[in-house]
């Protein structure tokens, strides 16, 4: 009977960690480094907003994908000392709310960073090459490039970098293979740190006016959003490629549409959207010159592994007492 009472006792005494969201194939990278003995590890259902909100309200941990995470709920929580997702960006958590009431918003750097980079190089090749027209021309029994003409190379090229974090070294130092110049605008880089890439430091209207590939790899702020909208496509060339692997709501849609309609760009290539999921009668589904994928740039096998490992980790070292690596909310500290 005591030893009833004592395993009672612990149960009731477990840190709660929920995660909101899960879209990998697997759960195991979570419970390899948290100890369902020691933690109540409860998955959510996004679908029951009661359920969630109050599974939230209760937890010591969250792990969050894609969930809104939003002021009023993070003003629910009672115990809550971290929020860990499980990506870089962080816009779909209210960071400043989580500040308030002293809870650490972590993220994961590094583990997607060479994928999200070789996807954007993909999404070039294809959009350059116009290897998805091609597919679908000789699928459909046409054995020919004529529909897909004209196809330039790429020698002699300047492609642009619209930030220049981690990712965007990465696609830098792969598009240089085929003798692309590459160029770069962040305005919160010292030049030294374009200098070290081999990689020109421009503003942001030389990049747009003098890129021939244009690839953003910047975080969703308000100061980003709808930046490239109808006055940027105006200063672009017409055979300009515009590729996104980073956050939808940067490129306004509504003036990417009306530049691909009326030819002042050949085409993008987006793995992001303003609006995710899409309905299937997405307006930029028209158009065969722009590429869509799924958000799926960040996806590998061993990628999705170390995601689900690294943010189940901060949430351990915050549990435990330490504190978390990989902090957003530094002022915390």
């Amino acid at each position: 009977m005591a030893e009833n009472l004592q395993r009672n006792e612990d149960k009731m005494t477990k840190q709660k960690i929920v995660i909101t969201d899960f879209p990998f194939p697997s759960r195991k990278p979570v419970y390899d480094v948290l100890d369902s003995e020691k933690f109540d590890i409860v998955f959510a259902d996004l679908n029951d907003e009661e359920q969630f909100n109050s599974l939230c309200a209760e937890a010591d941990g969250i792990i969050v994908t894609y969930a809104d995470m939003n002021a009023a709920l993070i003003g629910s929580m009672k115990n809550c000392r971290i929020m860990a997702r499980t990506g870089v960006a962080v816009n779909n958590l209210d960071v400043a709310a989580a500040t308030k009431k002293n809870i650490y918003v972590t993220n994961v750097v590094m583990p997607q960073v060479v994928d999200v980079a070789n996807h954007a190089v993909a999404l070039l090749l294809t959009s350059i090459k116009k290897i998805h027209l091609l597919n679908e021309y000789v699928r459909s029994g046409h054995w020919s490039l004529d529909m897909a003409v004209p196809i330039y190379k790429m020698t002699g090229r300047k492609m642009g970098l619209l930030g220049f974090g981690h990712i965007a070294k990465e696609v830098a130092k792969r598009i240089k293979a085929f003798d692309v110049e590459v160029i770069a605008y962040d305005p919160y880089l010292p030049e030294s740190v374009f200098a070290e890439h081999g990689v020109a430091s421009v503003g942001f209207e030389e990049l747009i006016r003098e890129a021939d590939y244009i690839s953003v790899h910047m975080p969703l702020t308000p100061d980003t959003k709808n930046l490239i909208s109808f006055k940027a496509f105006e200063g672009m060339k017409n055979s300009a490629y515009l590729i996104n692997t980073s956050r939808g709501g940067i490129i306004d849609e509504a003036a990417l549409a009306d530049a691909v309609e009326n030819k002042k760009i050949a085409g993008a290539a987006l793995d992001v959207l303003a609006t995710e999921f899409p309905s299937v009668d997405y307006p930029l589904y028209k158009y065969p010159n722009i590429i869509i994928t799924p958000h799926s740039a960040y996806y590998s096998e061993e990628c999705v592994v170390d995601l689900g490992k690294s943010a189940a980790t901060e949430v351990l070292r915050v549990l435990s007492g330490e504190k978390p690596v990989s902090l957003v909310n530094r002022e915390l500290l």
